[in-house]
């Protein structure tokens, strides 16, 4: 059981060419169009490109998100002949399951929020517009993703030929994600607590860690039989989806 602060950053850097579309095909995302953070084929992605999926003794909180900021795509500096700032105009989305969190009006699809309003790296004179307040509880068996959108394209901004170079080292894009992630016994307390109406903090789970010591005593056994009934649970989920047809590769594995 523990909880942990967690950050995960995703960056698309240059690739030693022009940037042309005719010497940079297929490195560059595609602008206007959705692209994941975990499993998507741009940028420094994870290798194994899978989705963010939560265990059944897990509780994630994501608390703030953030990306590239700029706005124009004359928002560029160059030095000598290579670029070494771009404005992407660059917005996000966080998806759970099948639902994005953000949405227009009309409770239709939106891009997110724009790096302008939340932006990372955060700079001394950048003055954030958005704080993700409330956080968002992603519960166990959910899956979640962090998805960009870029409506700058840097391949046509090339063809200017304002630059000669887009060095390795230049940052074009970049997503931020900060959570905080709880499990065992943890995860057990938060989803009471959510359940109850309080907010999941650290403060408040550790608060309510101590008030569980205090009507049960200081014995390890408190623990122990929260562990086994925590465990007994899983298991008893596990079965059901099993009976029901329902059961994820997961749940084999576990079994082996």
């Amino acid at each position: 059981m523990a909880i942990r602060k967690q950050l995960y950053t995703w960056e698309l850097l240059g690739d030693n060419t022009d940037g042309r579309i005719a010497n940079s095909v297929g490195y560059y995302p595609p602008v206007g169009i959705e692209h994941s953070i975990l499993y998507g084929e741009y940028g420094n992605v994870q290798p194994a490109r899978q989705t963010g999926l939560v265990k059944e003794d897990d509780f994630i909180v994501i608390e703030k998100i953030g990306s590239t900021p700029g706005i124009s795509p004359y928002g560029f500096s160059v030095v000598g002949d290579d670029l070494v700032n771009w404005s992407p105009n660059m917005f996000v989305n966080i998806v759970i399951d099948t639902t994005n969190y953000y949405q227009d009006p009309q409770n239709v699809w939106s891009s997110g929020v724009s790096g302008f309003a939340s932006p990372y790296p955060r700079q001394i004179q950048d003055k954030p517009y958005y704080s993700l307040d409330p956080p968002i509880y992603v519960l166990p068996d959910q899956t979640i993703d962090f998805r960009y959108t870029l409506f700058n394209d840097i391949q046509l901004s090339a063809e200017n030929n304002d630059w000669l170079n887009i060095p390795q080292s230049t940052v074009l894009a970049a997503v931020f994600v900060e959570y905080t992630h709880y499990d065992g016994t943890d995860a057990m307390m938060a989803r009471k607590l959510r359940n109850l109406g309080i907010p999941v903090t650290v403060g408040t789970v550790e608060n309510y860690r101590r008030l569980l010591l205090k009507s049960k005593g200081l014995e390890t056994e408190t623990f122990e039989f929260y562990l086994e009934a925590m465990r007994n649970e899983r298991e008893r989920r596990k079965r059901e989806r099993k009976n029901q047809g329902i059961a994820t590769q997961q749940d084999y594995e576990s079994d082996s």
